[in-house]
């Protein structure tokens, strides 16, 4: 099929491609790396009037560090999250998830703000920013904010984002040092969005730990799985853990890739071979799960 003809916006700043989307609010699509856009456009599931290419927009690919965190420009691609040193020390959950999307092609031409803005719910970016307890800046012509991802995530394929706003920036905090992550994914089909993904990470001693589930219900689900692991690593401790990562997926969705039944049991399973995986790593921070 071929898409219905459309105005083609390249803007080279921000504040031009707002003046755009607050010209055409409603009427226009935001192209960043094209992964999902493009097809939906030429099946003609989607048919905007105006497409605005970011992709010329030097400033939306810039990351920014402080002591506490890690600021992210929305056009950074895939790979570019993945292979950034600053990211692989200071958030390597982030890295781990950038490195695990899609295939190769992909990796190098989707970007983490068009991701987080598609907001499909087995994607790996909203299961291991909400994991980190990550904020997203969102800018219109009139004042720049930021949400929680508990805020950003709404339904399936559905997030706070108005129509004259645009995703600029995610802003990650700095994982602890020692702190130990881990990014598990179930996919039947390589390349393919997973069935159900499991991210954590856990801080030294113990003293905090967190357990985020995707692909389970329209938003990320986050468990904070410190009381569990007061005593450290037992089976016990991961037997509660999966019957509270199992009863949060309760009313996981159901579609031809899996089963509602079928996802809470992965939910259970994932959980705590990602929470294990992330013990396993704890201490070492280098961003690499343990096989």
């Amino acid at each position: 099929m071929i898409s219905a003809e459309f105005r083609f916006e390249t803007p080279k700043t921000v504040a031009e491609a707002l003046a755009v989307l607050e010209a055409h609010a409603g009427e226009c699509k935001v192209l960043a790396g094209g992964m999902t856009l493009l097809p939906m456009m030429t099946l003609n599931l989607l048919q905007p009037s105006v497409l605005v290419s970011l992709n010329h927009i030097p400033e939306l690919s810039g990351i920014e560090e402080s002591e506490d965190v890690v600021r992210l420009g929305a056009m950074l691609r895939h790979e570019a999250v993945h292979d950034s040193s600053v990211v692989r020390v200071r958030a390597p959950l982030v890295s781990l998830a950038a490195g695990s999307i899609g295939d190769v092609q992909v990796r190098n031409r989707g970007t983490i703000g068009g991701s987080l803005a598609h907001a499909e719910p087995a994607a790996d970016y909203p299961c291991a920013t909400a994991t980190l307890e990550a904020r997203f800046r969102l800018d219109s012509q009139s004042q720049h904010r930021w949400l929680s991802a508990g805020e950003f995530f709404v339904d399936v394929m559905t997030t706070a984002l108005a129509p004259d706003e645009l995703l600029t920036q995610v802003e990650i905090p700095v994982s602890s040092p020692g702190a130990g992550c881990a990014h598990m994914r179930l996919r039947r089909v390589e390349g393919a969005f997973p069935i159900v993904v499991a991210s954590s990470i856990v801080e030294p001693g113990y003293r905090r730990a967190r357990l985020g589930l995707g692909g389970v219900g329209a938003r990320p689900i986050v468990l904070d799985v410190t009381d569990e692991l007061r005593d450290g690593l037992a089976p016990a401790a991961l037997a509660k853990i999966g019957d509270r990562a199992h009863a949060a997926a309760d009313g996981a969705l159901d579609d031809l890739n899996a089963s509602s039944t079928y996802r809470r049991e992965m939910a259970r399973v994932y959980s705590q071979r990602a929470v294990r995986a992330a013990v396993s790593n704890m201490h070492t921070n280098s961003g690499e799960v343990p096989k």
